[in-house]
């Protein structure tokens, strides 16, 4: 697997996480970033930005609460999500005792 391929398996699950958790995907063709858009709440103060090369979230210091603990439980799945596969990739090349 490539590192492109890695990075896009990782954010497919990523997006699909996200939209189980009511939130939409809007990519704005920055290439880098994908804004997710709660699909419950209109106020822009609530989307989560999500860095597609980094997988981590960020939200504005004036999201709510909720917004703040959604942005962190995408981003934890995301780390768990990368660690698996840099796992399964480093067992498929003999790479782990």
């Amino acid at each position: 697997m490539t590192k492109k391929e890695i990075k896009s398996t990782i954010n497919k699950a990523v997006y699909e996480y996200a939209e189980s958790l009511g939130y939409r995907m809007e990519d704005n063709g920055d290439g880098g970033r994908v804004i997710f858009v709660n699909t419950s709440d209109d106020s822009l103060l609530n989307d989560i930005e999500y860095h597609r090369s980094t997988h981590d979230t960020c939200v504005m210091k004036e999201a709510s609460i909720k917004t703040r603990l959604m942005a962190a439980k995408i981003m934890k799945y995301a780390q768990a999500i990368k660690a698996d596969v840099e796992w399964k990739l480093a067992m498929e090349n003999g790479d782990v005792e």
